[in-house]
This record gives C-alpha cells, structure tokens and sequence, in this order.
C-alpha cells in the first residue's frame, strides 16, 4: 500500500529540536485536479505487433512462411536482418535487401526471441512475411488528473492493449489531444455504448511516457487545459474508500460537469477493479445509459476528495462498472526508483 504521508528518516534525540520544526517529520499529502475531459489518444509501437497470419500462394499450396518459422500472433516483431523495423515501409525494405533466409527478431512475453525466415512472394511480386501486423493505436478515452506542480498526468485508469491479441501495447511514443465528442452511443443492457466524434490528434497538447496497466500517464503543456480551472484536491486513500454517495466528473455533455453515483462495493487489491460503482444521476442516464466507452478514465470522487477513475462497465446493466483506486493508479509512481520493478 502506497503512504500518502511520506514519515521522516530518523526521529530526533532533542524534544526541544522536535518543537522548533513540527512539519519537518511528514510532507503535506498530493493534491491533484480531477479532469474529466475526453481525450484523443494515440500510440505508436516499439516495433511491429503480429496480430494474425496471412496465407500465401505459392507453388507448393497457401503458406505463411512466419508461421512456419515459429512467429505467432502478440510477437513483437523488432528487426529483420540488420535493420530495425517500426513500420509497414521499413520491413518491406528491409525484405527487399535480403535474399534467401532472413533472421527476425521478435519479444514474446518479455523474452527476446529469433528465428530465421524464408519470405514468399506476394501478389505483388514483392517478399512478405505472411504476417498481419499493427504499428499503432488511436481512440478515444478521459484524462482523470493533472498535477500543476509538475505538469503529469493520468488517464484511462487502465493499459491500452491491443483490440486483437489483448497484448499491453509496447510504446515508442504516444500524444493526446482534446476529443470532441459529437455522437453518444447510449448503452443498454447487453449492448455498451460508445463515444463518438474527432480525437483532435492534429493538435496534440500533451505527450504520453508510458502506458502501464494502471493507464497512461504523461505530460502536458503549459495551459493546454484552459476550461479545466478546478483547484487541486485531496486523495482518498483506498483503507478510507467506503460503499456510499460518490461523484463522477465528465465532460460528456460539452461541459465538465459532476453526476451523482455510488460505491457499492470496495475491492482492496483488485487493481483495475478496485471498486464497484453505479450511476444514480439521471441526467447522465438519459444522455448516455450510464457508463460507456470513451468513459474510461472519469474520475470518482467521494467526499470532495480524489478517490480513482472509471475503467470499465458492466455489459449486463451499463450503469453499474469497474473502477481503479487513485492508490492504485499512482502506486507505481510512488514507489521508489531504487525499489521499482
């Protein structure tokens, strides 16, 4: 469990030096604004993730030569050859100055693996793989908190992982810009809903660092978020969560604005479900059904102060869903460099 109060390295002999610097033992706890506002995302890979095989005509039947050789869909393809590879164009160059067998590179769960490949010819006549592969990820999601001390912040509550293979996407570098929601797909039961409209990348204002299972996190520019003037407030720590009246902040409307819900249940330790909740606010109801996609990331306060984010819905009843505990999303941050993983 993370400590919100950081606790002094070494009490004092002398209780008059005690009493001339009281705070001197703890720092006053974080305090972070809760955003609520869409986003557009997007990352970039660190090199090219298999998310299928494609069959190829040759003389001898369809073949997918890297299938053959042992690649399979979540690889993360990093060089073939020599040369080392983040998009479409500079793998098929990089096939075209090989002949013969050629060696691939490639990450599986974490292991650095190779083995070598003999490419097939495609319609084109040009050398393929026989792979479907992805170079990036761009959708729509909510920022939960921003930190003016040091610009950061925090989004989604959860990883962006691959739509295909459910990998955690591998980043090279990633942007957000500010979404325009210009459709709401309401949710039913059954049915989630959606956010629809422009994801506003053409201008980012911020750049993602990493893309972690607690969400993104990053920086953004210097007055990048004018419409959000709210002051910083407190957190609640995950002991201090309680089943009760909560708040989630959105700006699915076209304003942020704040809608009544409700804790009803507290998982310590569940990570990206730490938290049970359910929309009670009508307004939000009418406009969206409850919780939707894009929605990922809406703080959750409780008691004016900071309690996690929304990341996922119940596809049953889409005013009841999952979330984070702020404890939890900012665990890794807080740990220690010379005690992190």
């Amino acid at each position: 469990m993370a400590k919100w109060i950081k606790q002094g390295a070494a009490a004092l002999a002398a209780a008059s030096l005690l009493l001339l610097s009281p705070a001197a033992a703890e720092e006053p706890p974080r305090r972070l604004v809760p955003v609520g506002a869409a986003i557009g995302v997007h990352l970039e890979t660190d090199g090219l993730l298999v998310i299928g095989m494609s069959e190829l005509e040759t003389e001898s039947g369809s073949r997918s030569p890297a299938f053959e050789a042992g690649i399979r869909s979540g690889d993360l393809i990093l060089e073939v050859g020599q040369v080392r590879v983040s998009t479409a164009r500079q793998l098929r160059e990089a096939l075209e100055t090989e002949s013969g067998e050629v060696r691939v590179r490639f990450l599986r769960e974490g292991r650095e693996m190779q083995v070598s490949v003999r490419p097939e010819k495609g319609e084109d006549g040009q050398p393929e793989l026989g792979v479907w592969l992805r170079s990036g990820l761009s959708g729509i999601g909510t920022m939960t908190w921003y930190d003016p001390a040091s610009g950061r912040f925090g989004a989604l509550g959860h990883a962006v992982s691959d739509v295909d293979t459910g990998v955690l996407l591998p980043m090279k570098s990633g942007v957000v810009g500010k979404a325009s929601v210009d459709s709401i797909q309401r949710g039913s039961a059954g049915q989630p809903g959606e956010l629809k409209g422009s994801m506003g990348l053409e201008k980012p204002f911020g750049s993602i660092l990493e893309n972690r299972e607690e969400g993104i996190f990053g920086l953004i520019e210097p007055g990048a978020l004018p419409e959000t003037r709210e002051e910083p407030v407190e957190l609640c720590p995950l002991r201090e969560l309680r089943c009760g009246p909560a708040e989630i902040v959105s700006d699915v409307s076209g304003r942020r604005e704040s809608y009544s819900a409700r804790v009803l249940r507290v998982y310590p330790g569940g990570g990206s479900r730490d938290l049970l909740i359910q929309v009670t606010d009508e307004r939000l109801i009418g406009l969206t059904g409850g919780i939707v996609q894009g929605m990922s990331g809406s703080p959750i306060l409780q008691d004016g102060r900071l309690a996690g984010a929304v990341t996922h819905v119940l596809v049953s009843d889409p005013t009841k869903g999952y979330g984070i505990s702020i404890e939890d999303m900012l665990a890794e941050e807080e740990t220690p460099a010379e005690n992190a993983a």
